[in-house]
């Protein structure tokens, strides 16, 4: 167990010398837990700057744009919406006249199918009362024929 105590002394006096430990650098002493947070600020400075000179490339960018090509753009793209806008309002205003001259040879051709409808039905009624007239003749002929020629005998 002494050994271990030892052992353990020995290590805690390791960590202290290594905690304590100075570094010279351009005639400063520095601590380790001192030069990682100098590095910790140096690369913090770095990426800040780093990310200052993307941001400045960005507004560059856009201050180089040619705002005049894009406003031609712009006018020609409302040119042609405004153009297709005018050709479907004329389609529509074509389909609305097409549908109503349907509409109306519709109305004509069921008008006039009820017409000759109505015309055949009144001749077909015509020609069987014909039929029938005729009928009724013809029998009226035959019965008569007939009773003519059984009294003659």
């Amino acid at each position: 167990m002494a050994e271990l105590g030892e052992k353990l002394d020995q290590l805690e006096e390791a960590k202290d010398a290594l905690a304590n430990k100075k570094i010279s650098v351009l005639g400063f002493s520095f601590s380790w837990t001192q030069l990682v947070l100098a590095a910790g600020v140096v690369s913090s400075a770095v990426g800040a700057l780093y990310a200052g000179f993307l941001m400045y490339q960005k507004v560059e960018e856009v201050a180089n744009l040619d705002v005049g090509a894009f406003e031609q753009r712009m006018e020609l793209i409302e040119q042609k919406v405004t153009s297709v806008d005018e050709n479907i309002y004329a389609v529509k205003n074509d389909l609305k006249t097409d549908i109503r001259r349907i509409e109306g040879i519709s109305d004509d051709v069921e008008r006039n199918s009820k017409e000759m409808n109505r015309d055949l039905n009144t001749e077909l009624r015509a020609f069987r009362q014909e039929m029938k007239d005729m009928e009724d003749r013809i029998r009226k002929q035959i019965r008569d024929a007939l009773t003519n020629s059984l009294a003659e005998q």
